[in-house]
């Protein structure tokens, strides 16, 4: 029972069984003394357990949609469940994210797995998203800039 973790669920019924430990006769449960069959002490007591297990399955997926004059995709959408190295979310979050190049659109929902309470709903054009917004050159771009005068 020590390895049984999560939304487990065991039943223990009212059907205890008792044998005799050296012949096998089966006794009362209250049954006291020697086996009437064999005449020898000892009993195995048995109750019937059942014990069932909810399986969860946590799913994501991504999918990316090409476009001609566009880096990568035109259009990508990513949604599922996702691990956090937040202590807080140790059930992990729930995401969806669509990044829509052609129509300049960032749209990302964060919910807590476990309480279905919104983290980050972000709904703005993709060319002010933070994440995504130019990035500065890289020093060797900048130093060749510069050394070219442009």
């Amino acid at each position: 029972m020590d390895d049984l973790r999560g939304n487990e669920e065991v039943k223990i019924t009212d059907e205890l069984k008792c044998w005799c430990r050296h012949c096998g006769a089966e006794l009362p449960p209250n049954h006291t003394g020697p086996c009437p069959h064999c005449g020898k002490t000892g009993k195995d007591y048995r109750a019937p357990v059942t014990a069932g297990v909810n399986i969860v399955a946590r799913v994501s997926s991504k999918a990316r949609h090409k476009g001609r004059g566009f880096k990568k995709f035109a259009k990508e959408i990513l949604q599922g469940w996702f691990s956090s190295i937040s202590p807080a979310l140790k059930k992990g979050v729930y995401k969806e994210r669509i990044i829509d190049k052609e129509k300049d659109e960032y749209h990302e929902v964060v919910e807590n797995a476990e309480t279905g309470e919104i983290i980050r709903e972000v709904h703005e054009p993709l060319t002010q998203h933070k994440s995504l917004a130019k990035k500065p050159a890289k020093k060797e771009n900048r130093l060749r800039e510069e050394q070219h005068g442009n």
